[in-house]
């Protein structure tokens, strides 16, 4: 049975600093506000995406406080270190709420995100119901995971392959 939703409810959505490191580097941040419209940071996170020297830097001032909202937590981020997360992912798990949605790569933010109940997804997923949903193109999204998956960001060849015949099923 569903939960009836106060009116004005609104799901937040809460992005780790790896995706939106990986999206900034390709190009492609911009993305995250085509899906969402905005979302949500912590100050932890700002504070690890934006670092002197980082090439990313500009665009990620450029969207804080257009569509990346900023908001603090309450706890200490230092206590959940005990279960392999860092600063950043435990920040989000003490600022985000049971309805709220979490974009997570880390296997073990994930099953922390899991052992919690809380509502979660990885960006390749994410990318991948972009396109189910209309939020995204197929050419837009195999551009994306193409760029992620020969950069930096950390993909495996089955989740890539897996992700592609999703979205090639989508034309």
């Amino acid at each position: 049975m569903q939960r009836k939703r106060k009116p004005g409810f609104k799901m937040r959505v809460f992005v780790d600093s790896s995706t939106l490191i990986a999206l900034a580097r390709i190009g492609k941040l911009d993305m995250l506000r085509t899906v969402f419209n905005e979302i949500f940071i912590t100050t932890t996170i700002q504070e690890e995406i934006i670092k002197e020297k980082s090439p990313d830097i500009e665009a990620f001032e450029e969207a804080i406080n257009q569509w990346i909202r900023v908001i603090d937590f309450k706890g200490k981020p230092a206590e959940l270190k005990k279960y392999g997360l860092d600063s950043g992912e435990a920040s989000l798990f003490l600022a985000v709420k049971p309805h709220d949605r979490l974009i997570l790569d880390e296997a073990n933010a994930r099953r922390f995100a899991e052992a919690k109940g809380l509502k979660f997804t990885g960006l390749i997923g994410l990318i991948v119901a972009a396109v189910r949903t209309k939020r995204l193109t197929v050419d837009g999204a195999l551009e994306i995971i193409t760029k992620l998956a020969t950069g930096d960001f950390r993909v495996s060849t089955e989740l890539y392959l897996w992700a592609r015949e999703e979205i090639e099923r989508n034309c």
